[in-house]
């Protein structure tokens, strides 16, 4: 079953309530990495909540971090036994994979060396987070250096950034350095408590939000995921939810997914 068709039947099941196909970008599915899906049998059910939410192309990403890095051997085969279930399964899901990679001086090397460092075909996009002792000045200098070198960072939850929350316009501060900005769609229904939700809320009404994405570490994340971008759909309308979880993660990919076997794969 092609993702589109899938997504179509969906609709048409569920009138009262639009459905859009949406790409997930960052979502911790593969099977013991690191803190998300535990094993091979939580990747699939996570993959299956994802298909509920209207989920039909999931970023598979894997934490770099000075505590937790596991080496790009163990993603690959983590990623390879994820499309095996995929397949098994016969979901009509598509996939790719990335690092999440913690902001330090050196990361531009990473990106220069290793391509699953970066995120789609393009090989310019890297998804990153920063550390809690980052403030506002050094996160923009280091969004800025980076694009200078010719990769765009995407700064994941930046709403759960300390710096942020106490200056919200930081985030479009970091946009106008050439930083897209990505904030969890479960910030919006409060699952990081009432800061981040309201830090989150306040990046989307500047138009500082860019992308959206679950950061799913369990299957439970995905039904958060479809709440907040119900949230976001009634508050800014169709066609903003639209461009969150479609038409920009297109650009960021790289493509668009409309098939079901249209994968990307970095270790190739």
């Amino acid at each position: 079953m092609a993702l589109f068709d899938f997504w179509r039947r969906k609709k048409e099941e569920k009138k009262e309530e639009q459905i859009f196909p949406k790409i997930d970008l960052h979502a911790h599915i593969l099977p013991d990495v690191d803190d998300g899906s535990r094993d091979e049998a939580m990747t699939l059910e996570m993959m299956e909540a994802a298909l509920r939410a209207s989920v039909v192309h999931i970023n598979a990403t894997a934490h770099h971090r000075n505590n937790l890095s596991p080496e790009i051997a163990e993603i690959s085969r983590a990623f390879s036994k994820t499309r095996e279930l995929r397949d098994k399964n016969l979901l009509p899901l598509s996939l790719s994979c990335s690092l999440e990679t913690e902001f330090y001086p050196e990361v531009e090397s990473l990106f220069k060396e290793c391509r699953v460092s970066l995120t789609g075909k393009g090989g310019k996009y890297a998804l990153i987070e920063f550390t809690s002792d980052v403030n506002q000045q050094a996160a923009v200098a280091a969004v800025f250096q980076l694009s200078l070198s010719g990769f765009r960072p995407v700064v994941v939850h930046p709403e759960r950034f300390y710096f942020v929350q106490r200056h919200p316009e930081a985030a479009g501060e970091m946009q106008s350095r050439g930083a897209l900005i990505m904030p969890n769609a479960t910030s919006f229904v409060g699952h990081y408590g009432q800061i981040a939700k309201e830090t989150a809320e306040s990046i989307l009404k500047n138009g500082a939000a860019d992308a959206l994405s679950s950061d799913a570490h369990r299957p439970d994340y995905y039904e958060q995921y479809a709440e907040g971008c119900r949230w976001v759909a009634k508050k800014y309308g169709e066609n903003t939810l639209v461009e969150l979880t479609w038409k920009t993660p297109c650009r960021i990919l790289g493509y668009e997914p409309e098939a079901e076997r249209d994968d990307f794969d970095p270790f190739l």
